[in-house]
């Protein structure tokens, strides 16, 4: 009789919103549980091959380029995104079970590469299925986002719970970090089955006619612009990602894990503000802020020598830098597309952030790595104050370009189109 009165969770939004943050943080928990430690995992598991731990770092970016494009795809012409996150989810979460399981470095590589393929087409597809999710209150998506945040950061937490709990010394090492990720996003692919996307705006859909076709996207001048400077903007940010802790290590400062976390701590306190930026930024202005910081951010480092609270602001920056950027960019890439093109167009973001644009960085980093880090103790490695300038002063160029001949006036807490 209970079960009679409770309205389905599709029609309840309470309940919808609640599944969809949820969803949204074992997704994120997913990677964060085994990709932060997996570095050490891997000196253990393969001890003196540099190129394991490469190509491990190195297969999201490559798989964001195989499968994200595909996944949009087929999720706007021929299965719902729901559904597809959920295969995407179950496939993926038993092959990084499996990855383990690799005990040469080519199979371990390929295991996680298939993995990799299956969340980074997942991923895109979650931030359209939680816009679509939201509907009207799409302009709250960065709440929501944050959620996944808070993931990243739980995961950390998870690791030394499970090391107590199983009585592993070091938890790191042992397979059971990716058992984590198995176990969370299989979680997340059945969860996102319950959500319901906006119903009536499916059906206006249908009632319109045939989905459009991909050369409306392309045609899309604006979205296209917003997708080069994205790609541009993600070259910088990897090095980011991969030289930041060693950095801050590098300058002395003391327990440097602890102080990279102030960036997610950032991230989430920056979410929460962003829906109200909104109310007094048009996409692009709140773009400019994201780059304006990138810049910013750099400079700060270039120019830290080994003052600590300049290091620390630094990170802490992260918060205005990403939320700014990446997940305006997000929405707004929800916002330029056509009803019938969402899902291709948040995995064509992914496509040339995470996939195309962080490669591209790797790619780069080693021609600033040999140029301005001096490796001669391969235990406290020396990085001169070039190797944060190139990258500030390559932000600011784009800042500028982007501020002087970009010409987009949407706003994101209005509902009609931009």
């Amino acid at each position: 009789m209970l079960g009679a009165t409770l309205p389905p969770m599709h029609q309840n939004k309470s309940l919808r919103y609640a599944l969809a943050a949820v969803v949204m943080f074992l997704t994120l928990f997913a990677w964060g549980v085994y990709f932060v430690p997996m570095g050490r995992y891997l000196s253990v598991a393969f001890p003196g091959d540099p190129n394991v731990t490469g190509f491990a770092y190195g297969a999201g970016p490559l798989a964001a380029m195989v499968s994200a494009l595909i996944a949009g795809w087929l999720a706007d012409k021929a299965i719902s995104a729901n559904r597809l996150f959920f295969v995407l989810a179950v496939v993926g979460g038993v092959l990084l079970w499996l990855v383990p399981t690799g005990k040469t470095a080519s199979a371990f590589s390929g295991l996680l590469f298939c993995h990799a393929l299956c969340y980074f087409a997942a991923l895109p597809l979650l931030n359209a299925i939680v816009l679509r999710t939201l509907g009207s209150d799409s302009q709250y998506f960065p709440w929501f986002r944050s959620t996944g945040t808070i993931g990243w950061i739980a995961s950390g937490y998870a690791i030394g719970f499970a090391a107590k709990a199983l009585g592993i010394a070091e938890v790191a090492t042992d397979a059971v970090i990716f058992k984590m990720g198995a176990i969370a996003f299989v979680a997340a692919g059945i969860l996102a089955l319950f959500l319901r996307t906006n119903d009536a705006e499916d059906a206006a859909t249908k009632a319109a006619g045939p989905s459009p076709s991909i050369l409306v996207l392309l045609a899309d001048t604006k979205f296209m612009v917003f997708l080069v400077f994205s790609f541009l903007f993600c070259i910088p940010l990897a090095l980011y990602f991969t030289y930041a802790n060693t950095f801050i290590a590098s300058r002395g400062i003391e327990n440097p894990e602890v102080v990279m976390t102030y960036g997610q701590y950032s991230e989430i306190f920056f979410l929460l503000l962003l829906p109200f930026a909104f109310n007094y930024l048009t996409a692009k202005r709140a773009l400019l802020v994201g780059m304006a910081c990138w810049a910013i951010r750099y400079a700060i480092f270039a120019n830290s020598g080994n003052v600590e609270w300049m290091l620390i602001t630094g990170v802490v920056m992260h918060g205005l830098c990403y939320d700014f950027f990446f997940v305006t960019g997000m929405q707004y890439a929800d916002r330029r597309a056509p009803a019938g093109l969402r899902n291709l167009a948040q995995s064509a973001v992914s496509w040339v952030t995470l996939g195309l644009g962080l490669w591209a960085g790797n790619m780069i980093a080693p021609l600033l790595d040999s140029r301005f880090i001096d490796r001669t103790n391969p235990k406290l490695l020396v990085f001169k104050d070039e190797f944060w300038l190139y990258p500030s002063v390559f932000a600011a160029v784009l800042l500028v370009i982007f501020a002087l001949f970009y010409r987009d006036d949407t706003r994101l807490n209005d509902q009609a189109k931009g």
